[in-house]
């Protein structure tokens, strides 16, 4: 899930890692750039094309389709990403269905999203930078999804 995302590129990025880590789709919710702007079909390579893509105009209509997942018994996780999350992405259990909330490029997440997901989680960074690109913090933790499913748990591979 990408909430208010305003470039192009990035969307392309993030779609083309959903794509190459198992992700099952991609939402963008709010004021956002266009999935279908060439720019986002040139950096997904493709992956935009193999994936279904929602847009939503609120964060609202996402969590109305959270809570009706969980009513018939799917336990999703919604895991937002933010330099100041609680807790280290490694450390987190994303064996299980996991709503993955990406943040807008400039401001993160709006105050709708971070109310809404269950967990906040960083990413820990060595170095002068205080954050990541919007779709490399996805690619990230896309990545350790996939490793975690892959060797069954959270911890060192």
């Amino acid at each position: 899930m990408f909430d208010r995302p305003n470039n192009p590129g990035n969307i392309g990025t993030m779609a083309r890692s959903l794509d190459a880590f198992g992700g099952t789709g991609l939402i963008v919710t709010g004021h956002a750039a266009d999935p279908y702007d060439p720019r986002s079909v040139r950096a997904s390579t493709g992956s935009l094309l193999a994936l279904p893509v929602v847009r939503c105009s609120s964060h609202r209509e996402v969590l109305a389709w959270v809570d009706d997942l969980r009513a018939r018994g799917l336990p999703l996780t919604v895991v937002g990403t933010d330099e100041k999350g609680e807790r280290d992405l490694a450390d987190l259990d994303l064996t299980g269905p996991t709503l993955l909330v990406i943040g807008n490029e400039t401001s993160g997440l709006s105050a709708g999203w971070r109310q809404a997901c269950d967990i906040m989680a960083r990413i820990p960074m060595a170095g002068a930078a205080s954050s990541l690109n919007a779709a490399s913090a996805a690619t990230v933790t896309l990545y350790e999804a996939a490793r975690q499913r892959r060797t069954g748990g959270t911890g060192p591979a």
